[in-house]
């Protein structure tokens, strides 16, 4: 049997963001295996993710094949309807097909790489490294970076909530979209005590990707979906006739519960299944990159890929407790909250969401949000954390 220096079981984002830039990287000669039981050959989602925008600033490194990006986006809240400051930040919008080909095309130039598609049966660590049973074959490897484990979801002194979300890439009749212009959450949709909002990313004047997202614990059904995407369409956009060309769908958790990043010695969990989805919002793309290059260089440094993460850093982890529970216990309206965290933070909200912020600039966002739902919040997830 084969002894591999990296097998990676799962090549999703996480997975072939990880691969690229291992082959970036001193480590680009290592032999590298890749186990997924899709062919990543369709636009099957969209990524979308603010990043700033300045001359020090290091771009994404995939901003080559960025689809668009915008310097000002749109809000539709309780008591804002308008552009938000972006400030130093720019909205990035990546689909998944043009990442899975930039990819797999740079994976083709080494030798030293192997794709296969298989469905995982099991990991485990062993004395000898990674150890991966796949359609009943056995692989091994030094390392292996896991991204299939699924959370459970099932504590109850953790916040567990969904992000789900359907959309359609339609192509109206009339010129209806402002290209400069896309809105990042429009709240006119009924909440029936959800956080329920609308994404509407326009490619040009008479296409977009419409897109319906709900915050809550409850999945809906196909046609369900579907309605509340026509009823928006028809009651905001004015499309004349339209064609959906393409559809996605997704679900992403949006747990505090914890999750080991390093389970054991020769096991890394990545991308949702190593925590890196954010749990307030959902967001996985940007943080997923930060991360996996901090997997990177440790490797190259030191031969081992844990990631050191400061105590004090971890206060984000529990600002995202506070917030689901605000969600979870419908403490405050949500679309509420969301309004108030973008129209009275301009600016400081992206560095906050990216975890770039200090103390003192946190502190200033908190006092813009309701008091006492907040307060409520902060003293059920502390006696929460107490009690387990």
């Amino acid at each position: 049997m084969k002894k591999y220096d990296f097998i990676i079981a799962g090549g999703g984002m996480a997975g072939l963001s990880l691969a690229y830039y291992l082959l970036q990287s001193p480590l680009r000669n290592k032999s590298i295996l890749i186990l997924d039981r899709v062919a990543k050959n369709q636009n099957d989602r969209t990524w979308c993710f603010w990043e700033r925008n300045t001359k020090s600033s290091r771009p994404c490194a995939f901003d080559s094949i960025l689809f668009r990006k915008w310097n000002s986006v749109s809000f539709n809240g309780t008591t804002h309807a308008g552009p938000i400051d972006l400030g130093k930040y720019q909205y990035k919008m990546l689909r998944g097909i043009d990442f899975y080909d930039f990819v797999r095309a740079e994976l083709e130039k080494w030798p030293n790489v192997e794709q296969k598609q298989v469905t995982i049966d099991r990991i485990k660590d062993t004395p000898q490294g990674g150890f991966v049973i796949a359609d009943d074959e056995p692989y091994i490897a030094d390392y292996i970076f896991d991204s299939t484990f699924s959370l459970k979801l099932n504590q109850p002194e953790n916040h567990n909530l969904l992000q789900h979300f359907k959309g359609w890439v339609i192509t109206t009749e009339k010129p209806c979209f402002d290209p400069d212009q896309p809105k990042i959450m429009d709240f006119r949709v009924e909440q029936h005590g959800d956080c329920r909002f609308v994404y509407v990313l326009p490619f040009d004047e008479k296409t977009a990707l419409v897109e319906f997202t709900l915050f809550n614990d409850t999945l809906l059904t196909d046609a369900e979906y579907d309605a509340e995407l026509r009823r928006y369409i028809d009651q905001f956009l004015d499309t004349g006739a339209y064609q959906i060309s393409e559809t996605e769908y997704g679900v992403i958790p949006m747990s505090d519960e914890f999750t080991e990043e390093n389970p054991s010695e020769h096991i890394v969990r990545i991308g949702t299944a190593g925590g890196f989805t954010k749990a307030s919002t959902g967001y996985t793309f940007q943080r997923t990159q930060r991360y996996l290059q901090s997997i990177v260089q440790n490797l190259v440094e030191t031969g081992k890929p844990n990631r050191q993460i400061s105590w004090f850093k971890r206060r984000f982890k529990f600002y995202d407790s506070i917030f689901l529970n605000v969600l979870e216990k419908n403490r405050h309206p949500a679309d509420d909250v969301f309004t108030r965290v973008y129209t009275r933070n301009p600016r400081r909200i992206f560095a906050f969401l990216d975890e770039d912020t200090r103390f003192i600039d946190e502190l200033r966002l908190f006092t813009t949000l309701p008091f006492w739902p907040f307060i409520y919040a902060f003293f059920s997830v502390l006696r929460r954390k107490l009690s387990s």
